[in-house]
């Protein structure tokens, strides 16, 4: 049996809640329309203001490759590189960076999140905390320069401001 993802809706009038089941494609990408899948205004009240919410599922190698691979495909409506800039994603950025043909925005999209990661370890972490998870991400960067000097202009430059020195830049 597939894995099933809920999404909900409570009414802000009532309360009144309904929720619906969709797969793990089309929770990770956004792919259903609420209202079509849960109407526009509430059974028992006839409001059209709710409160949504989604269960996202964690990605996999083939998502990202599917998401990677088509322009058509997000996994939020803006941000994404800060989606992605999480330690269990790391070995699938870089697999998708090494091993796959991918779109150019997307592969900005992915460097751009290492930095983040790096960033983040950086500003939000106790000194010494995720200090080996730093310093590979340091080293994975280094090693796609050259994708990274493509990616440049993706990336804000308070992350840079940080980030960079850290890389030698």
């Amino acid at each position: 049996m597939t894995e099933k993802y809920r999404i909900t809706r409570t009414c802000d009038q009532c309360n009144h809640f309904r929720e619906a089941f969709i797969s793990k494609r089309e929770a990770a990408f956004e792919l259903v329309d609420y209202d079509k899948l849960l109407g526009t205004i509430c059974r028992q009240c006839g409001s059209a203001t709710f409160s949504s919410s989604r269960q996202l599922p964690d990605l996999d190698l083939e998502l990202m490759l599917e998401w990677a691979t088509n322009a058509n495909l997000s996994l939020m409506e803006q941000d994404e590189e800060l989606m992605l800039a999480e330690e269990k994603y790391l070995p699938f950025i870089l697999e998708l960076l090494d091993n796959h043909p991918i779109l150019e925005r997307k592969q900005h999209m992915l460097m751009d999140a290492l930095c983040i990661m790096v960033y983040d370890i950086t500003e939000f972490e106790p000194p010494g905390e995720k200090e080996t998870l730093k310093k590979r991400v340091i080293s994975e960067i280094n090693l796609r320069k050259d994708k990274l000097e493509l990616a440049d202009e993706w990336i804000m430059s308070y992350i840079k401001k940080v980030v960079y020195p850290q890389l030698g830049l």
